[in-house]
């Protein structure tokens, strides 16, 4: 288990020690005025939340008793469930500033059905602020509903329920007003059963808290929990190949099929490492031009660590040379693809900042978009000296004869007395690495 925010109806007091080995970081457990028989434990104790608390894991809360029927959402079942509310938060000595969400589970979308919602958080509210404690109002539900509240300023906090189905739900998690979704449900640890969830991209906040004195080595803030996920869906018509790796050249692992969902862990290009299970472990990569955005967007994932010379240097072990005679070289026609879309017929056209551009694509930066090698020279920074320079700054080179605009553009490697050693496109008609005339340079960028 690698989920960092879970909710369940289950006493997790025995289990504590084991979830925080496991990594979760928030339980989300229960308030209501009577427990049942299906769930005899589904109410959080000050036990429970101190053994949370103590081993450094913080609690976040909701009230349901039933909060499924449009009765539950009567006037009277609002003044109840507050108080019933504000009595369970002083037994776990819950602090003020932090949230008690509310459930609304079911899928309310009618005017008329939206006007008892209100009138029932209205009611809430009134409650919380007769009282005096501080706390902050969430709700548990649908994008509609939870758009409801908003608009009548009676929640701060929105948790979106799995039921992406529910009204207004799949819009509202487009936008930047809720905090909390539960991405999977019904997943089992030991003899509990669980749902989990993520933040929106950003969101460290969600009225989380603790009880009990923080474990040593540090005091608690609410940015400690980092449960933000992106959520995508595979948006292609038949399949989308999973592979090894960013790019065609890797073996395909498997087959996703349209719909399902994955998580987004770091981009590269146009290209997304995911994870199929929730777990945190990276299961391969795909191609995000097929993917449909659930959650955040691709701009809220991770950009790769890796460098445009160490996709340079992936190239260069793919033996990339120029086929004379036998049309284009497939590796090079790729390099041609990826700037400007056309497909040449050989391999006569200069390929060198091709080549630096797909490099920069393929680590998720903008290059210099164009395939003149000069181009460069208005791209990035200088660099003013080659005593400033290296590894991985871009050399542009004249071609040596008078009056012409042509060049060539590599990656600096190292320097070998006063000629850089380059690793390039085009250079010999291959992916190489070597020394080039020093006198020859135009200029070093860098981004």
């Amino acid at each position: 288990m690698t989920r960092k925010i879970i909710d369940t109806p289950y006493s997790v007091a025995a289990l504590a020690p084991a979830l925080a080995a496991m990594d979760v970081q928030c339980v989300i457990r229960y308030y209501n005025r009577q427990n049942t028989a299906k769930f005899p434990n589904k109410k959080l104790t000050a036990v429970e939340a101190k053994a949370l608390s103590e081993l450094g894991m913080s609690i976040a809360v909701v009230f349901q008793q039933n909060n499924r029927d449009l009765e539950d959402f009567s006037a009277a079942n609002a003044r109840d469930d507050a108080q019933q509310a504000l009595i369970d938060a002083a037994s776990v000595a819950q602090p003020g500033g932090t949230a008690i969400y509310f459930a609304v589970d079911n899928d309310f979308f009618r005017p008329a059905e939206l006007d008892v919602i209100i009138g029932y958080f209205a009611g809430v509210c009134e409650e919380f602020k007769h009282a005096g404690t501080g706390y902050r109002l969430g709700v548990y539900g649908s994008g509609t509903v939870a758009q409801a509240l908003l608009d009548e300023h009676l929640v701060d906090h929105v948790w979106i329920a799995r039921a992406l189905g529910w009204s207004g739900s799949r819009t509202f998690l487009k936008s930047d007003r809720w905090d909390l979704f539960q991405d999977a449900v019904d997943l089992k640890f030991e003899n509990i059963d669980y749902d989990s969830n993520i933040t929106r991209p950003g969101v460290t906040d969600f009225g989380q808290f603790r009880t009990a004195r923080p474990p040593l080595g540090g005091s608690y803030k609410p940015g400690e929990i980092a449960a933000s996920k992106t959520v995508f869906e595979v948006a292609a018509r038949t399949f989308l190949n999973l592979r090894g790796g960013p790019g065609l050249d890797f073996d395909v692992i498997r087959s996703l099929q349209p719909v399902q969902r994955l998580y987004g862990l770091k981009r590269s290009g146009d290209w997304l490492q995911v994870d199929i299970e929730g777990d945190g472990a990276a299961d391969g990569y795909v191609n995000a031009n097929y993917l449909r955005p659930v959650v955040g967007t691709m701009e809220d994932v991770e950009a790769s660590g890796v460098q445009p010379i160490d996709i340079a240097y992936q190239e260069l072990q793919l033996h990339v040379r120029e086929t004379p005679g036998e049309g284009v070289n497939p590796r090079i026609a790729v390099y041609y693809q990826k700037l400007d879309n056309v497909v040449h017929e050989d391999d006569d056209v200069p390929w060198c900042s091709y080549f630096v551009n797909y490099c920069f694509a393929g680590a998720g930066r903008r290059g210099s978009g164009r395939a003149n090698a000069r181009s460069w020279l208005s791209w990035g920074q200088p660099v003013l000296s080659p005593a400033q320079s290296r590894r991985g700054d871009l050399v542009v080179f004249s071609d040596g004869k008078p009056g012409s605009t042509r060049g060539h553009v590599g990656f600096l490697v190292g320097w070998q007395n006063d000629d850089p050693i380059i690793l390039g496109g085009n250079q010999g008609d291959a992916v190489s690495v070597g020394p080039m005339d020093g006198n020859r340079v135009l200029g070093i960028r860098r981004g």
